[in-house]
């Protein structure tokens, strides 16, 4: 049970309020008698989304459509050399449009088209044998992003032929991570000029970066991979955006809020296709629960919460 003194964000919502837990981290709260199959929650579409990179010819990038195996249709690329384009991928061009309206000065999708041309340069590399930290976890934490801060000076007066050469390899779940974190960035741009509730909800969010590393301590030299990968590939516009400190708490926030888009299936033992995933910030409040009462339901970028069975009042 919460207080209403506990109780920091605004919801906005007739049936839940959002506020701590007695048990840690944060929830939603019934504040009324909610019948069966009430929509209680609807969020349009993510703050930001990210598709895997096996998927990524036969995914939507707006709607996440997929035809189980089939190309899109529709895509805008970028010339990488004279072998290979990078390309980003829609299943209409209603779609396609869609995405561009929300990115009048291409920013958002010339970072993106960036991810994947220095991805693919980067297949020339000679691969990075994986590190494990040793000694005290949480003293190397600190030591090897102490590191990063240094890296960044040395960097800041190097010429940008220089950089290029800089730009890490990165691997398959850095790069599903990389396109994630650009779509953050993206919306924090965004977010000087116009009002994103979202984006505030977004900064609300928990980040369970340091629990990670304790479950995987190879994490440590992958998230900055990542950040070294950010910081050398995107646009100017982003720059300004990118600290270690932003870079590990966005990634840090999706770790336990990210919501996965998977492909639909027509029984319960089919297998389900990982295709990428979303973070929903307001849709990041409701728990996790071994008995739920209420069901997710996805709907091209729509993610909505309905009840599953009676929600009784909780006193606030």
């Amino acid at each position: 049970m919460i207080s209403k003194e506990e109780s920091f964000i605004d919801s906005n919502s007739q049936y839940y309020r959002i506020g701590n837990t007695k048990y840690g981290g944060r929830g939603c709260f019934a504040i009324e008698e909610i019948e069966n199959d009430t929509i209680i929650h609807i969020s349009e579409s993510p703050l930001s989304s990210t598709i895997s990179k096996p998927f990524k010819k036969e995914v939507c990038q707006l709607c996440f459509k997929y035809e189980f195996g089939k190309y899109m249709k529709f895509k805008v690329s970028q010339k990488v050399n004279k072998d290979q384009h990078c390309s980003i991928w829609f299943c209409s061009q209603e779609c396609e449009d869609n995405f561009k309206k929300h990115d009048v000065n291409d920013i958002y999708i010339n970072n993106l088209l960036n991810c994947e041309k220095y991805y693919l340069l980067g297949l020339s590399k000679p691969e990075i044998e994986a590190k494990e930290p040793k000694g005290d976890l949480n003293e190397t934490i600190n030591e090897e992003w102490a590191k990063v801060d240094l890296w960044n000076e040395k960097i800041a007066n190097m010429k940008p032929s220089k950089l290029l050469n800089l730009i890490p390899r990165i691997d398959d779940s850095e790069y599903l991570e990389i396109k994630y974190v650009i779509g953050v960035l993206f919306q924090i741009f965004e977010g000087e000029t116009s009002e994103n509730r979202e984006l505030s909800l977004f900064k609300e969010l928990q980040s369970s970066e340091i629990e990670k590393y304790h479950r995987y301590p190879y994490l440590l030299y992958s998230y900055i991979n990542i950040y070294k990968f950010v910081k050398l590939t995107c646009s100017k516009e982003l720059q300004k955006y990118i600290t270690p400190d932003s870079i590990r708490s966005i990634i840090g926030k999706n770790l336990s809020n990210a919501f996965g888009i998977w492909s639909e299936s027509n029984s319960k033992d089919e297998d389900k296709e990982f295709l990428g995933f979303g973070v929903y910030p307001s849709a990041s409040f409701f728990n996790h629960s071994c008995d739920p009462n209420l069901i997710k339901i996805r709907i091209k970028e729509k993610l909505t919460k309905r009840i599953a069975r009676m929600v009784f009042q909780m006193s606030m």
